[in-house]
């Protein structure tokens, strides 16, 4: 779909939710039939929820799937993943939080050589399972829909170690609330993982900066640097009150 238009329906949707696909058609000046052809599209990515003629925007609480995000700014999260990448030495005992942005780091690990990681998600471990790097797969109770292992074998594992780097994804990066996610548990992992780094990175495609989810994940001043994408409107960046070191690629 047109990428103006999915931004058009967003933006709507955010000042109206619900609204119907008479209402978006008006607003948007197309026909009915492309509205819910959208609309469509949008629900595959997880980005909105459909019913009976209606679309919302999902709540607070609602993860898209984890196969419909990877589709979501997929060009946007590779470049955050190998800038990201290239930082790592030789040597390196890193940590990989969940999330789509950080499994495309997993893929760019293949290029580096005497490292090792540490990581409590599935799809993490089963890419670099066919990489020659040291890996190990904190163990934990099994989140299905996410792939992760949580709760406090998990945690009481982590804080047995020490990282080089923590490599962070959120669902969410506002002014207000700050570092935010999907799910309690998780974000308990993740503040175990930055307790026990020395540098905490976040990978945030740009798309997320201004969102709020469910939980917030920690404080500004608990991020060391924030890898995201370059944009235009550097006011996106300047709104938010984070004092150490952005990267944009």
């Amino acid at each position: 779909m047109n990428n103006k238009r999915e931004k058009d329906i967003l933006e709507f949707l955010h000042a109206q939710s619900p609204s119907s696909v008479l209402q978006l058609a008006s607003h948007l000046q197309i026909s009915e039939v492309t509205v819910r052809r959208d609309l469509v599209e949008m629900e595959q990515k997880g980005l909105i929820v459909r019913k009976r003629g209606w679309a919302f925007l999902p709540g607070l609480g609602i993860e898209p799937l984890f196969n419909q995000r990877m589709k979501q700014n997929a060009d946007l999260k590779q470049k955050i993943a190998a800038y990201a990448a290239d930082q790592i030495c030789e040597g390196e005992v890193i940590a990989l939080d969940i999330g789509t942005t950080v499994t495309e780091l997993a893929k760019e690990l293949f290029r580096k050589k005497n490292i090792t990681v540490f990581t409590f998600s599935f799809q993490a471990a089963s890419i670099l399972s066919q990489s020659n790097i040291n890996l190990y797969l904190v163990g934990g109770n099994l989140r299905k829909t996410e792939m992760s292992l949580v709760g406090s074998i998990t945690r009481d594992t982590i804080m047995k170690f020490h990282f080089d780097r923590f490599f962070m994804g959120v669902a969410g990066l506002s002014k207000d609330n700050g570092p935010t996610d999907f799910n309690l548990e998780e974000s308990e992992i993740k503040r175990a993982f930055i307790e026990r780094s020395k540098h905490v990175v976040a990978l945030v495609d740009k798309m997320k900066i201004g969102v709020t989810s469910l939980v917030k994940v920690c404080e500004f001043e608990e991020i060391d640097e924030i890898i995201t994408n370059d944009d235009e409107d550097k006011s996106l960046f300047e709104s938010i009150p984070f004092h150490g070191k952005w990267t944009l690629v």
